[in-house]
């Protein structure tokens, strides 16, 4: 006769022992599934809600804002802001346009074209040269600096003057000096080319080619092209001067080393220490600058 595996008893006991762990093992996956399912319709409600009103709340709440902050502006208020914005410009242009009105770009290109003519191109350096020109500036234009100074910024300051008024009286000897150079040189040609291509009123510009126009009848706008233009020319035939003896050093160099057989060595490694020692002994900084200041008076003879 066969005996069973296992005791009936014990038999039971491992059947309710399964049936117990397979129900532990399945509560917790039908509790979170109930659970799980209504998060993904109730996040994505929320998003489509906030996608759709969203953008229409932000522009219900800044429109009004921005119409009211518009319908706000005072034009008075502009208008008391528009000379101020003016002013700092005109204020900021002011050392370019005294720059350019000025005897600045000659004597800063006569230094620079020394300073290239003497071959050392970093010698004094551009901080040098622009304070050498700023100096001599000065000395040129003294004058005529106290003469916008009495004539317009001390009656205006004291309010014995307009605007206007001061503004006419400190052009007129800036005026009377540019047309001084410009007759000095004999480029007053210039005021008449620049004229015919200016695009000015009528009441500006002579009626016909045949009559004829003083220098002080042009306005400002042409006059300080013009000035500018002759300041140019005159700069660069002085550098120019200036440039020849230098020039005939290199050659004389040049000329020495070919004759002794020294191809190799560079004539400018020779010719600069002879051009500096030369300038130097004549007194050159000295002469150049006493030649720039001259050049702005009336010629000799």
């Amino acid at each position: 006769m066969i005996r069973p595996l296992l005791d009936p008893r014990t038999a039971r006991i491992a059947a309710w022992s399964l049936a117990i762990a397979a129900l532990l093992a399945t509560t917790p996956a039908t509790q979170a599934q109930p659970n799980a399912r209504p998060a993904t319709p109730r996040s994505s409600a929320v998003e489509s809600r906030a996608r759709l009103n969203g953008p229409p709340a932000v522009e219900s709440e800044t429109t009004p804002s921005d119409a009211a902050g518009l319908t706000n502006l005072d034009p008075r208020l502009l208008g008391r802001s528009l000379p101020t914005i003016v002013l700092f410009g005109l204020v900021s242009m002011a050392p370019v346009a005294l720059l350019m009105l000025t005897g600045f770009v000659r004597i800063s290109i006569v230094l620079t074209l020394l300073r290239q003519a003497l071959g050392s191109p970093q010698v004094p350096g551009n901080q040098v040269i622009t304070a050498l020109s700023l100096m001599l500036t000065a000395l040129v234009m003294w004058p005529h600096g106290e003469a916008v100074y009495r004539g317009a910024i001390e009656p205006y300051a004291s309010g014995r003057m307009t605007p206007a008024a001061a503004w006419d009286a400190g052009l007129r000897p800036i005026k009377a000096y540019m047309l001084e150079q410009l007759e000095w040189r004999g480029r007053l040609d210039y005021l008449e080319a620049l004229a015919d291509c200016a695009d000015a009123s009528d009441s500006d510009r002579p009626r016909s080619k045949s009559v004829s126009r003083h220098a002080e009848d042009y306005p400002f706008r042409v006059i300080a092209p013009a000035y500018l233009l002759e300041e140019l020319t005159t700069g660069l035939l002085i550098g120019f001067y200036i440039y020849l003896p230098f020039l005939v050093v290199d050659l004389v160099v040049s000329a020495v080393l070919a004759a002794t057989g020294l191809f190799m060595l560079p004539p400018s490694l020779v010719a600069m220490p002879a051009k500096l020692i030369l300038f130097v002994l004549v007194d050159g900084w000295l002469q150049v600058s006493t030649m720039l200041l001259r050049s702005f008076g009336p010629p000799a003879g």
